[in-house]
């Protein structure tokens, strides 16, 4: 067993070193034939609530933008774009937005449901295509800066299922 700090430094690494989809062409392949999919923000978390973050507000947003590039929005299929954001601060135990700069984390990303070539039985929901975002932030501006950020990959997603499924 390994002491606690290098036991939570070696789960750290592992979770970063995780195989996460990203925007190359095999990427692309996946989305080839979507016809539609909902959208899902996870949970903010109070720290960014406070801040006047609202995921029912980022989820609108990202519904309008993909209807409005051609992207059919249903909430009854399974394959969905999750959004995620997170933020961490250097050397605070307890994290807090009004306390200075934190680095904040913007994921975008397509998940489907994906079968084991080896057990056509056994199916799992994996992220097939994902974009982030990475910056230093401060409070002030907060929701501005993430509803740029998110538009953003929106917009990257846009542009990569168009170059698959082209109108």
């Amino acid at each position: 067993m390994l002491p606690g700090k290098t036991c939570r430094r070696f789960a750290a690494l592992l979770i970063a070193g995780g195989c996460l989809a990203s925007d190359t062409s095999m990427d692309r392949a996946t989305l080839r034939g979507l016809q539609a999919v909902k959208v899902v923000v996870d949970p903010l978390g109070p720290e960014l609530e406070r801040e006047g973050l609202d995921a029912n507000r980022l989820r609108g947003s990202i519904e309008q933008k993909l209807r409005n590039a051609g992207v059919k929005v249903d909430n009854d299929v399974n394959e969905f774009i999750g959004l995620s954001i997170s933020f961490a601060q250097s050397g605070r135990k307890v994290l807090s937005v009004k306390k200075g700069p934190f680095s904040l984390t913007i994921s975008l990303g397509v998940y489907q449901v994906a079968v084991l070539t080896r057990d056509m039985a056994t199916k799992t929901v994996v992220e097939t295509w994902g974009v982030e975002k990475t910056a230093a932030a401060a409070a002030k501006g907060l929701d501005r800066d993430v509803s740029n950020a998110v538009d953003d990959l929106v917009d990257q997603f846009v542009k990569a299922y168009l170059s698959v499924n082209p109108r």
